[in-house]
């Protein structure tokens, strides 16, 4: 464990109240970001070392910066990076985030130095800022990027469906659903379908079994492999902080959802159900059954995760399954994009944009991934 004194000070802000920037490296570092990123209002999982940590085994490095006013942890950003094949270079990402319980404007310049401390020492191409969850935060760091003249781009923020539970009861929500949703629930209350929640190792194998099935059918690509995703199910059920939940017909599990409680917010993060089972309406009872949860734990939204039709026909009914429960499109702020290495970013984002440049970025997922299963 590093001493503190020994750990780098990025940058202090002249402000009203000064602030420190530092990497999160001590043990009591990390246990103040862990409340922070998981128990504070402001969290999110993407910004929790739990979430992300897994993700080292198959290449990727997780690193985090804190920043301190009066000896009290107020905020940060958790980033990873990943290599870029022949080109030696990385991309580095900040994911819903940087997070902060208070802001000043004053603070953004030496967040923005340490941030761009952290971007040469990863010697990444670009340093890409996504779905940052606070105006104020987001405005001030674009504002200060560009007082240093730098290469910027923006890229219009993602779309999520988003279910507001605050100040409402469950049978107000079930009125919100669309006539083809409020039907399916009550298909499946009367097919007695049972809910149950999942948390042995057998179980939890089971419901990624069903995830992995309905990603070949959807064509999705975004399920973790087991290995990375195995410790984040059992951290989240076992420390209360997200549950497993899946619909039963008898003994024989028909769908399972993965939902995560950070801070009073809930999100939907994996779902799928096994093939067949989509007659029985087993989803949308298990997704009103989540919301039921959600409800009784305090949480004030339900996420449903990114709508994915933009530009994207085929994937419309998945976009119709979530917004079907009475969720509502809310966009994401503008993602930061800074070009680093210009050149270089800008020829690796040609190439993915063309259909043998998708086939090669995947081929080198899978072999991340091999190599992430088998330990090396």
């Amino acid at each position: 464990m590093l001493a503190a004194a020994s750990v780098p000070v990025f940058a202090r802000a002249e402000a009203a109240r000064a602030l420190q920037v530092r990497p999160v490296v001590t043990d009591t570092d990390r246990e103040q970001w862990n409340q922070l990123a998981a128990r504070s209002p402001v969290g999110h999982r993407h910004q929790c070392w739990w979430w992300m940590e897994p993700l080292e085994r198959f290449g990727l490095r997780i690193r985090a910066v804190g920043c301190w006013s009066d000896n009290r942890l107020v905020g940060g950003a958790l980033l990873r990076s990943y290599s870029v094949p022949l080109t030696r270079s990385t991309i580095i990402e900040c994911l819903d985030g940087p997070i902060f319980l208070e802001w000043e404007t004053a603070w953004a310049e030496a967040l923005v130095v340490a941030l761009m401390d952290l971007a040469r020492q990863a010697n990444s191409m670009a340093l890409i800022i996504k779905d940052c969850p606070d105006a104020a935060v987001h405005r001030d760091l674009l504002a200060a990027f560009r007082e240093r003249q730098l290469s910027l781009e923006l890229r219009a923020g993602p779309l999520d469906a988003v279910l507001h539970l605050e100040g409402r009861r469950l049978e107000q929500i079930r009125s919100g659903c669309n006539r083809g949703t409020r039907q399916r629930i009550r298909k499946g209350q009367t097919a007695n379908i049972s809910i149950r929640r999942l948390t042995s190792p057998d179980d939890l194998a089971q419901a990624y079994a069903a995830w992995l099935a309905t990603a070949r059918r959807k064509s999705f690509t975004d399920v973790r492999p087991w290995a990375g995703l195995e410790p984040v199910l059992r951290h989240a059920t076992e420390g209360g902080i997200g549950s497993v939940l899946g619909s039963f017909a008898g003994d024989r599990l028909l769908a399972a959802a993965f939902i995560v409680h950070v801070g009073r917010k809930a999100a939907y993060v994996y779902g799928g159900y096994i093939d067949g089972a989509e007659k029985l309406s087993s989803t949308h009872l298990l997704q009103f059954e989540a919301i039921k949860e959600s409800l009784e734990l305090g949480m004030t939204e339900y996420n449903f995760g990114n709508l994915l039709a933009e530009g994207q026909p085929a994937a419309r009914g998945v976009d119709e399954f979530k917004l079907g429960f009475g969720a509502v499109p809310r966009r994401h702020l503008d993602t930061i994009v800074w070009k680093r290495k210009p050149t270089l970013f800008n020829a690796v984002e040609w190439l993915r944009q063309h259909r043998w440049g998708t086939k090669l970025e995947a081929a080198l997922k899978h072999r991340m991934i091999k190599r992430g299963d088998l330990g090396r």
